[in-house]
């Protein structure tokens, strides 16, 4: 199990707790995979922490993880929002390696 911000949740986790209302009642059960709407769900509640199975370790090298980006988005950079939607990218790789990363808060 780990505890994770609900603005890092992603489409596939699986919670392993169920998420309530401010009332106590279940919104979203137990071992849910969560989609797009239910962490739209999740955070317009406010919710700052759910309860998730642990991801796998499994991550190539964050060096080779941005490399592909850039190869990626070599060609279309100067598009308009494409460098935006660059930026949000990366930034969503850097966070799976940071020190707050779902697997790193085992219990």
């Amino acid at each position: 199990m780990s505890i994770i911000s609900s603005r890092k949740l992603v489409p596939g986790m699986r919670l392993t707790s169920p998420v309530l209302n401010e009332s106590g009642l279940v919104m979203i059960g137990e071992k849910t995979e969560l989609t797009d709407n239910h962490i739209r769900k999740i955070q317009e509640m406010g919710v700052d922490t759910v309860q998730v199975e642990a991801m796998s370790r499994d991550l190539p090298p964050r060096e080779e993880m941005l490399a592909q980006l850039d190869k990626r988005f070599s060609k279309v950079e100067a598009a308009p929002h494409m460098d935006a939607l660059k930026r949000l990218i990366a930034e969503h790789i850097e966070g799976l390696y940071g020190e707050d990363r779902p697997e790193d808060s085992q219990g």
